[in-house]
């Protein structure tokens, strides 16, 4: 019978697996070189049938969802014939599937996973798998690492695929280890041992040494996973008194209104608040296109304008909303909705009224002149019009130019709005709670004073 043909080679020999002794094929399983997974099962399949006489008695067909996960090493999976076999392989890939997005984030296990599969089915090649399940369990899957960071696999980072330093400086104790038990063997000695015994010394001086740096390790490990356990304990901890202090401010009421169980503010008074803010801000970008608003008004009536323009359109979106039948969290949201796109809207004015200034215009000729002095540099086809073309371009930079000018000024002079309106000294408001207590103690002394004169 001639070797099976296609990227899965049966037999672990040269030439045919049936040639000199007649092994058994049926217990060996074969892993694909490339190509996809039902390309590499039908070959499988293939390749089984031609050297065994007839297809395999049970093909475990890969789970649905892991196919391109399992890929490289479908053939095994496929000889996975007992129901309970399959159970414990599929926790594992699910186990370690979780360990992996627990570490590096979510989705990056299937991409982690299914590498390192490719690199054990690139180290396996051409020889066959006699034990699927312990091939799987034991090699396949389990991360391997010669030092204890759970970031490394096969000694490289997980994560950024770079070498793992601490590999490396694992390999390094093993050779200043041996190199230093060489050193010591050979003060002690001086040569005058033959070749045979200073090997036998050397050995189990070497095996000590390992032994002590084993010890060390497993000392560190254990100190390591002491102070991990405490760490834990205390992120616990921290977790417990931030679940207590989230559910205390949770259980605050309203500064505002007193509604209980309101987070320190409830959600109406916290959208009156935002509209305030958003009416405020609006009166502060009127204030700072008055210069170019052509008008003698003084700063209050402009402020009471704009402040009264923005009340009106948030009181009519406020009534509207409770006529229809909304309820009072509903028609807050529209109130502060109603006062941030009236802000929108005068900024958007103040915005088109500092474009038409000098200043912006300046900017937008600048950058239109620029551009056309470099027309030439324009690549034309010899079909169009290149000035026209660069024209058209000028005129877009220019209004470019002139919008960013006009955003820039308004935003100047909105920090010198603000910055002089909070030099100016603020009015102190009487504390409404001073101003009750005293009319109740002038109620009850009024009496006293009536009777004593």
């Amino acid at each position: 019978m001639e070797q099976a043909t296609g990227d899965v080679l049966p037999g672990g020999g040269d030439g045919s697996p049936l040639r000199g002794e007649n092994r058994d094929s049926s217990s060996e399983t074969f892993l694909p070189l490339r190509g996809g997974v039902r390309d590499a099962c039908s070959e499988g399949l293939a390749a089984w049938a031609e050297t065994t006489g007839g297809a395999p008695r049970v093909w475990a067909p890969v789970p649905r969802g892991w196919e391109e996960l399992l890929a490289p090493v479908a053939m095994v999976w496929g000889r996975l014939e007992r129901l309970s076999a399959r159970a414990t392989v599929h926790h594992a890939v699910r186990r370690e599937l979780n360990a992996l997005d627990g570490l590096f984030g979510p989705g990056r296990g299937t991409v982690l996973l299914g590498a390192r599969l490719r690199r054990r089915a690139a180290e396996q090649g051409r020889r066959p798998v006699k034990d699927p399940v312990g091939w799987l369990m034991a090699w396949a899957i389990p991360r391997r690492a010669a030092c204890p960071d759970v970031r490394c696999d096969d000694g490289r980072r997980m994560d950024t695929g770079s070498s793992c330093e601490r590999c490396a400086e694992h390999h390094g104790d093993l050779v200043a280890r041996r190199r230093a038990v060489g050193i010591e063997l050979g003060s002690v000695l001086g040569g005058k041992v033959a070749s045979g015994e200073y090997r036998r010394l050397y050995e189990a001086r070497l095996a000590e040494a390992t032994g002590q740096a084993e010890r060390k390790r497993a000392t560190s490990l254990e100190r390591a996973a002491v102070e991990h356990a405490q760490l834990r304990d205390a992120l616990d901890a921290r977790r417990a008194e931030q679940a207590v202090f989230d559910e205390q401010q949770r259980a605050r009421p309203c500064v505002v209104c007193g509604r209980e169980r309101s987070g320190g503010l409830c959600g109406i008074c916290d959208n009156a608040r935002a509209a305030e803010a958003a009416v405020a801000e609006a009166v502060e970008i009127g204030l700072a296109a008055r210069e170019h608003l052509g008008t003698a008004a003084g700063e209050a009536e402009l402020c009471d304008r704009v402040e009264g323009e923005v009340r009106v359109q948030v009181r009519s979106q406020v009534d509207q909303a409770v006529a229809e039948g909304a309820t009072e969290l509903t028609a807050s949201v529209l109130g502060r909705l109603a006062a941030e796109q009236q802000r929108s809207v005068i900024r958007q004015e103040a915005v088109r009224l500092f474009a038409m200034g000098p200043e912006a215009g300046a900017e937008a000729e600048a950058a239109s002149a620029a551009r056309m002095r470099s027309w030439h540099l324009h690549e034309c086809d010899g079909q169009h019009d290149c000035r026209a073309f660069v024209r058209e371009e000028a005129e877009r930079v220019a209004e470019t130019a002139r919008r960013r000018t006009a955003e820039h000024l308004l935003e100047q002079r909105l920090a010198a709005v603000r910055a002089q309106r909070a030099a100016l000294p603020v009015p102190v408001e009487a504390d409404p709670y001073r101003v009750a207590a005293a009319r109740v103690r002038a109620a009850i002394r009024r009496p006293h004073a009536e009777a004593a004169a």
